[in-house]
Parts: C-alpha cells; sequence; structure tokens
C-alpha cells in the first residue's frame, strides 16, 4: 500500500477511488464525439447536413419523418453554411476542455477534478434552459449525469 509519503503531489492514490477513471472513460468519449462533430463541421462548411441526416438515418434503418430525427432535420436546416464554421470551431473547443477534463481524472490530479467541477457546474443553466423549452429523456439523463458527476467530485474534494 503506498504511503501519502509516496504519492507525487497534486495525485490521488489509485487505489483509492474506482470511479474516477469511469468519469474520465465518459469525458474521453464526450471528447471524441465532439472533435469529430466540429473536425466534420469545419471541413465541410457547405455540407447540406440536413440531407445528410436524413440519408444517415434511412441507412440506419430509422424514419427520417420520425419524430425525434424530423425534429432534428427540421434545426439543422435553419443552420447557415458561415454558422457551420462557428458551431464546428465551438464544437473542438469543447472538444479540447473535455479532453483536459478526462486526462486530469484519468491520471488522478486534483486539478483534473476541480476542472471537471467548475466546466460541469457552468453547464447546469444551459442544461436546465434547454429542458424548460422540451423535454426528453436525453437531456434529462445528461443533466442527472452531470449532477452526479459534480455532487460525488464535491464530495471527494470536501473529504480530503
Amino acid at each position: 500500500m503506498a504511503q501519502p509519503s509516496d504519492i507525487p503531489a497534486g495525485r490521488i492514490p489509485a487505489g483509492r477511488d474506482r470511479l474516477l477513471p469511469w468519469i474520465a472513460a465518459e469525458r474521453a468519449f464526450r471528447t471524441v464525439v465532439l472533435l469529430a462533430v466540429g473536425l466534420v463541421l469545419v471541413s465541410h462548411p457547405h455540407a447540406n447536413w440536413a440531407s445528410e441526416i436524413a440519408n444517415l438515418a434511412q441507412r440506419l434503418g430509422l424514419d427520417p419523418k420520425g419524430n425525434w430525427i424530423h425534429k432534428i432535420i427540421e434545426k439543422v436546416s435553419k443552420i447557415h453554411a458561415n454558422q457551420d464554421v462557428v458551431f464546428g470551431v465551438a464544437a473542438i473547443a469543447y472538444a479540447v476542455l473535455e479532453g483536459a477534463e478526462a486526462y486530469g481524472l484519468w491520471t488522478r490530479r486534483r486539478w483534473g477534478e476541480w476542472l471537471t467541477v467548475l466546466a460541469t457546474s457552468l453547464l447546469f443553466v444551459p442544461e436546465v434552459w434547454e429542458l424548460t423549452k422540451s423535454t426528453t429523456l436525453l437531456k434529462v439523463g445528461a443533466l442527472l449525469v452531470n449532477v452526479v458527476v459534480v455532487a460525488y467530485l464535491v464530495w471527494r474534494l470536501r473529504s480530503d
């Protein structure tokens, strides 16, 4: 068992917490998805994304006129080509933040916990705002996951 003096400054003992790697993996998954979306939007600013989503839905055996897919296609069709680049850059910037959180949590750095608490807490306001406009199981689930992650990390930070 590692003694407190054997652990480098700013690191959390590995055996103490098995949940941090799971949170880090979730943040790493977000990083990959956001980075992919951002790069596609930046590199293809004039693509017809509504048509692409409808074609993808059909290839996956989904009905593009189905309720939730139709809503996505409708929202995407309102985005102009010059906004694609803005959204792409925003997605890449958010991916960098999520990647930093994932790295900090995976390597059990105290700053990774603080960064995750701060960044995730700041996004509660837009998440709740989105829920006031329309409630979906995905939105509620995402908010609950983020609340649990923040509560858990705050508890960890306070207990040390």
